[in-house]
């Protein structure tokens, strides 16, 4: 049964029933407040974000309409995403599963908890996620969930495993395919320049019934949400062209577009004002190889351009980031394979800042990830704030209070890695738990992760 907003009456009543309560108020997984998530959040919040991100969609009323228990599931192209599906489903709460690390924050963490959203700690086993995603789906709920776990990188789908599927079958829960057209597009997982301009829409694609999930096994459950959620924003918006304005449209992709396509070097693409061409207009969307010249213009549609005859490139980049990933492959084939870098290692310290604990070398070689250098307290490291060091340990060193320490992560059964391209990269292990590294060449991001990835595969065929 429902109310006029499309809102189970169960679902009311329990929260009128919590209200007042301490432990209900901050549970994770709780039914979303109706002044966080229904008042502040949809009529306050989400209106703004849809004009600010040109996010255009409605209401769908045969979704909202559906008997709970029900799973959302959608691709995660972008940080918008969850905005984006509550407008879908406006009317009906949804309780978001989310990353930790952005409960760690001191006013937002509260506030999403508020609004029903839960935790998950990306690439390890978390029982708290699971509990608290049961709890949802047990009192007849809407869980909003982006399985993929991490933001495309290249404008194309992520495959995931069977966790979910497993989940669906044990509550018996509906499934609905959600997906984004222009997520991608308007702010893109390497972009240094903040989101484009542009616009996004957005749509059910398919109804599982719970019906149909209780005669379908949990590896059949898997591949209906795996086959249903292959996706390349490229390939829609070569059909449906849509225009992205932004004033460095292209700043960050060099750190993905890593390898020259015409004379294969790596880490020698940057990306400069076009103005600078003659003929050319635009700020920072000119690629240019500093080894053999080869320039590349990223125009308003999000595609890549030849400058001149001479130069090559691919059209978008997936297929440039398909292209590179067969040469680390071929790479990583040659038994006497390494990679190496310096490395400063960091440790996380507050609900933002980190703590720069030691350096060494990072190496990778026959499926495993080493750390060789030092390691001091995070009290006695370098606190860092916006990517700076806090003014007061400008110039402190560490090398007196670091000690020799060695960090071993095998490559063979790595859940994943934390990404963030132009900034750091987060290893974890069960022996060394979460590390924090920066390399001291920080394009290199991509080709450590590549590299990593390539060993994965030989070694899980």
């Amino acid at each position: 049964m429902f109310d006029r907003k499309g809102g189970k009456v169960g679902e009311e009543k329990a929260s009128r029933k919590g209200k007042g309560s301490k432990k209900e108020q901050v549970e994770y997984g709780c039914v979303p407040s109706r002044f966080w998530y229904s008042f502040f959040g949809t009529c306050i919040a989400l209106p703004v974000l849809k004009l600010r991100f040109g996010i255009k969609v409605k209401p769908d009323e045969k979704i909202k309409a559906l008997e709970g228990p029900l799973v959302i599931v959608g691709n995660h192209p972008s940080y918008i995403d969850p905005v984006i599906m509550a407008a879908t489903l406006r009317g009906r709460p949804i309780n978001f599963v989310a990353g930790e690390f952005l409960f760690r924050r001191k006013i937002f963490g509260p506030v999403i908890t508020r609004g029903g959203c839960i935790p998950k700690a990306q690439f390890r086993n978390d029982l708290r996620t699971v509990r608290a995603m049961m709890k949802v789906l047990g009192r007849g709920g809407v869980l909003g969930i982006f399985p993929e776990g991490t933001r495309f990188t290249d404008g194309h789908s992520i495959a995931f495993d069977t966790g979910l599927a497993s989940l669906v079958k044990k509550t018996n829960s509906g499934v609905v395919i959600f997906r984004s057209h222009g997520a991608y597009m308007t702010w893109p997982r390497w972009s240094q320049s903040s989101y484009r301009r542009g616009r996004i829409t957005a749509e059910f694609i398919d109804v599982l019934p719970k019906e149909k999930v209780a005669e379908m096994s949990v590896d059949e459950i898997h591949q209906y949400m795996r086959k249903a959620l292959v996706y390349n924003e490229y390939e829609y918006f070569e059909k449906h062209p849509r225009e992205f304005r932004s004033k460095g449209i292209a700043s960050g992709v060099q750190n993905i577009a890593n390898i020259c396509p015409k004379c294969e070097s790596l880490n020698t693409i940057s990306v400069s004002d076009a103005g600078s061409v003659s003929g050319l207009k635009g700020k920072k969307n000119l690629l240019v190889c500093s080894k053999c010249g080869n320039k590349v213009l990223m125009n308003k549609y999000g595609f890549f351009e030849p400058v001149s005859a001479e130069d090559k490139c691919f059209s978008d980049l997936h297929k440039w980031n398909l292209w590179e990933q067969d040469l680390y492959k071929k790479m990583v084939e040659d038994p006497s394979f390494v990679l190496t870098e310096k490395v400063s290692l960091f440790e996380l310290c507050g609900d933002r800042d980190q703590a720069k604990v030691g350096e060494g070398i990072l190496t990778v070689k026959d499926g495993v990830i080493n750390y060789e250098g030092t390691e001091c307290a995070p009290e006695e490291g370098i606190i860092y704030k916006k990517g700076k060091p806090i003014k007061k340990h400008v110039g402190r060193d560490i090398s007196k209070v670091a000690k020799p320490v060695t960090k071993t992560f095998q490559i063979h059964g790595m859940k994943g890695m934390l990404m963030d391209y132009g900034k750091f990269m987060e290893l974890y292990s069960p022996s060394c738990g979460a590390s924090r590294f920066v390399p001291e060449n920080i394009q290199r991001l991509y080709e450590i992760q590549s590299v990593i990835m390539a060993m994965k595969d030989q070694l899980e065929p």
